[in-house]
């Protein structure tokens, strides 16, 4: 399996760059407001990327959607009969 953590790693190097150059910044100025958005931005997109590896992880170790709880559950109710 080749998993490519480049961009990643490239999102935790930001984060903790923008978290080093937020402490530096004057408060109230507006160079902290920019890191602090940084910050916020880039806490939003590095466990999405992180989950997204996972989940191709997972898929090429066979348990993709197939074999998710939310399928499993969904095509053994389809096949109970309903009754009044």
């Amino acid at each position: 399996m080749n998993l490519n953590t480049d961009q990643l790693k490239r999102g935790i190097r930001t984060l903790q760059s923008s978290l080093e150059l937020y402490t530096r910044a004057e408060a109230e100025s507006v160079e902290r407001e920019v890191f602090r958005n940084a910050i916020v931005k880039g806490f939003e997109l590095t466990p999405e990327t992180a989950f997204k590896l996972l989940k191709k992880a997972l898929k090429e170790f066979g348990h993709g959607r197939e074999g998710s709880i939310r399928h499993r559950s969904r095509s053994c109710c389809a096949s109970v009969p309903l009754t009044a």
